[in-house]
């Protein structure tokens, strides 16, 4: 455990209105993890982009979003109970974050790790 390290789990409605929460909840734990504000923007935008598709595919059932954090990276973990067919959502990779999407048991599930620079 280091004095930037943290974990908390947040559970949400798939309601839309909920995003702006999210954003302000990712930017301040970037703030916490000492990221700069280009990595910091460009990953509040990511995981704003995978919440607001897990929220259009969840289908009405709750999201669950696991922040991670410690000296060497941020991930992100947004989950829901499958209902359907996976998102339609590209995983990527830019520079030092990563983005993917994967089906595991019964949960549609988007991991998002930005590595922070020390």
């Amino acid at each position: 455990m280091t004095p930037t390290s943290f974990e908390f789990t947040l559970t949400l409605p798939s309601d839309s209105r909920l995003v702006g929460a999210v954003r302000g909840l990712i930017s301040h734990a970037a703030g916490y993890a000492q990221m700069n504000d280009v990595a910091r923007d460009g990953l509040a935008g990511q995981v704003v982009a995978a919440t607001e598709t897990a929220m259009a595919s969840a289908a009405g059932v709750p999201i669950a979003i696991h922040f991670t954090g410690d000296d060497t990276t941020l991930a992100v973990v947004i989950s829901f109970e499958a209902s359907g067919a996976p998102p339609r959502a590209p995983s990527a990779s830019a520079g030092d974050a990563t983005v993917e999407w994967t089906s595991e048991d019964s949960r549609h599930v988007c991991r998002i790790r930005q590595r922070i620079d020390v």
